[in-house]
């Protein structure tokens, strides 16, 4: 009977310990995607990883909202707006993010200092170049990772996108926001905590326009490009150029305007006998970068040379060792003409 009484001792002891180890099996355990063989934790989507009756606790940085007409504009206006003041103090943009609100677009630029003043920022609507001007001073690196004469597209309600213009002065940095008609836009800055402040540029949706626009050419080729626009009759214009070069390319952009809804210009390019590059621009009634000069210097020791003849202005494009492919196209906010040669 002691034997026994052992043996049955035992057999509870070994059954409870089974019991114990079920109910107390580790939690990593058994949160495991059994398809995945992945914890449930480490899902990057957790607003998928949350239960159903659970709301996401933090906003999605690119969560579109619908216009509910309940946004208040009244902080809202075309005027130039100011943001801190000229002083020596350097800035450094880290971020560029934007997203969409309840009527209006958002841009947001994180910028670092080791100053405590705030950062000194300008937004002003260019109504020749359809574009409200975002202009920073004082800013030591840009990180933003949009290049100049690089975009980053919107398309959405009449904000077309966000372009880094070229600027004269090194510590300064231009972003035009593209809209397709007037509208009105508010400046603010936050600061998040020391030497970190936001820099918030809000701009209601203007609404699309609708507007025939030939926008020229959308691949690099050696043969005859045009693109059909305004003429002098329409008040067609070049109100100035950049340029840049890197990797290879050189692109040259001219700024134009005119009086009608369509500001690009009628052009076309084409390669003459000597291999030369002619870009013309048919009917202009003025053209400030050719009363700049007869020649334009660009890298790589090319020369425009700069004619006008009649309402024609005509660029010939000498010291290419080669005929090469080129591309030219236009673009909207701002209005521009880009010939790019590779």
């Amino acid at each position: 009977m002691k034997k026994k009484g052992v043996t049955t001792i035992l057999l509870l002891l070994v059954i409870g310990g089974l019991i114990f180890f079920l109910v107390r099996k580790p939690k990593e355990d058994v949160a495991v995607d059994e398809n995945t063989d992945t914890p449930v934790e480490e899902v990057k989507d957790e607003e998928e990883a949350m239960p159903e009756e659970e709301e996401p606790k933090v906003e999605e940085p690119k969560e579109e909202e619908e216009y509910t007409g309940s946004t208040d504009f009244t902080e809202f206006s075309s005027d130039t707006q100011v943001l801190g003041q000229e002083s020596e103090a350097k800035f450094a943009i880290e971020q560029l993010e934007d997203v969409s609100r309840d009527g209006f677009h958002q841009f947001t630029f994180t910028l670092t200092t080791e100053e405590e003043e705030e950062p000194f920022v300008t937004a002003s609507y260019l109504s020749s170049s359809n574009v409200v001007r975002v202009d920073f001073q004082g800013i030591s690196k840009d990180s933003t990772g949009i290049g100049y004469q690089q975009e980053r597209r919107v398309d959405k309600e009449g904000v077309l996108r966000i372009y880094h213009n070229i600027s004269a002065d090194a510590d300064q940095e231009l972003y035009d926001i593209g809209v397709a008609k007037s509208t009105i836009f508010h400046l603010t800055s936050e600061q998040i905590e020391e030497g970190k402040w936001y820099v918030m540029l809000q701009v209601k949706y203007p609404g699309a326009a609708d507007v025939d626009i030939d926008f020229g050419s959308e691949e690099f080729s050696k043969d005859d490009q045009s693109i059909v626009g305004v003429t002098v009759e329409d008040g067609a214009a070049i109100s100035g150029y950049s340029y840049g070069s890197g990797d290879g390319l050189l692109k040259l952009v001219w700024t134009v305007t005119s009086q009608v809804d369509n500001p690009i210009p009628s052009v076309g390019a084409t390669y003459n006998e000597d291999g030369e590059l002619v870009v013309t621009f048919e009917s202009l009634t003025t053209d400030r970068v050719a009363a700049l000069g007869d020649t334009l210097t660009l890298p790589s020791s090319i020369i425009a040379n700069v004619e006008r003849v009649g309402d024609s202005s005509v660029y010939t494009f000498t010291g290419l060792d080669e005929v090469r492919e080129y591309k030219l196209s236009a673009s909207l906010s701002p209005n521009q003409v880009i010939l790019e040669i590779r």
